[in-house]
């Protein structure tokens, strides 16, 4: 079962060569909880979006989580919103636990 996430990425189009900055938008994305191997806090976006450079959309207060997905070949990293706790939470939501007695 998939989840949904909201994720924080980089644009690298023209205006942003131009002005030699990032501008970074939002974007849902599903995420397969089986493949996630890690997941820490992304301190250089809070600092990012305390800044007014992520989007208008978002409180100040907002903390983020970078997500490693195992990828079979290699990992791919996420940045979503959301605190390593309640990103965590989400992902095991609907995940059964064996219960060992």
């Amino acid at each position: 079962m998939l989840v949904k996430l909201t994720e924080v990425y980089g644009n690298s189009g023209a205006a942003s060569y131009l002005s030699n900055k990032k501008i970074y938008s939002l974007r849902e994305i599903y995420i397969n909880p089986k493949h996630v191997v890690m997941i820490r806090e992304a301190n250089a976006i809070r600092k990012l979006n305390e800044a007014g450079q992520i989007s208008s959309e978002l409180d100040k207060s907002h903390r983020f989580s970078k997500i490693t997905v195992n990828r079979g070949s290699g990992n791919a990293d996420f940045v979503v919103v959301g605190a390593p706790e309640h990103v965590g939470q989400t992902l095991n939501k609907n995940q059964k636990q064996l219960l060992r007695g």
